[in-house]
């Protein structure tokens, strides 16, 4: 058994498969819901509390128990007691947008991600598709594609979609044949 006291608010306890049988409890039967398992819970939080200062006596806790391959971890989170404050939601905006080229040939591709990497063109990142002998090139560009950037492209290959649908279409019809960065790369070897 390991206790782990990760900040102020937070506690891992670290049972081995061994810990689990020698409380005579499984992970399934390791809630509240069973009287045994809340002694359980109890004691160990009292040798948290005596052995590493993890002090959550009369506060709220959310406790969690997460399965692992040789036993479990019980994650134990002190929450508020604030009935006012709010919970805070965050979420992850990836502001970049793909935007899909189509290409009939790979000398079309490879030519164009010779010059992609040559030149001193801005997007976040890459990805190279093969679809029934024709290829696409997904590039993640951050706000709109530059005029400059989208005149080079159409030299080479064309159009073909402005979208995390369509992209995420390319990628479950075809192989993917370089996922991320693909023009860095491609590009380092064709220079070579």
């Amino acid at each position: 058994m390991i206790l782990d006291k990760i900040d102020e608010n937070r506690l891992l306890i670290a049972l081995s498969s061994e810990d689990l049988k020698f409380l005579d409890v499984s992970i399934n039967r390791l809630n509240w819901k069973y009287e045994f398992s809340s002694e359980i819970i109890n004691n160990l939080l009292a040798k948290a509390e005596s052995e590493i200062g993890f002090f959550c006596s009369n506060k709220k806790l959310l406790i969690e128990a997460i399965p692992q391959s040789n036993g479990c971890f019980v994650l134990v989170t002190l929450l508020s007691n604030r009935l006012d404050s709010a919970r805070k939601i965050y979420k992850i905006k990836n502001k970049s947008k793909p935007f899909a080229f189509f290409f009939k040939t790979p000398d079309s591709l490879f030519a164009l991600v010779e010059r992609l990497y040559n030149g001193r063109f801005s997007f976040f990142d890459s990805s190279i598709i093969e679809i029934k002998n024709s290829y696409f090139l997904v590039l993640y560009i951050k706000g709109a594609i530059s005029s400059n950037l989208l005149a080079v492209i159409s030299e080479y290959g064309r159009f073909a979609g402005k979208s995390a649908v369509a992209a995420a279409r390319l990628v479950e019809r075809g192989n993917v044949i370089i996922k991320n960065r693909a023009i860095e790369e491609l590009g380092k070897y064709l220079l070579t």
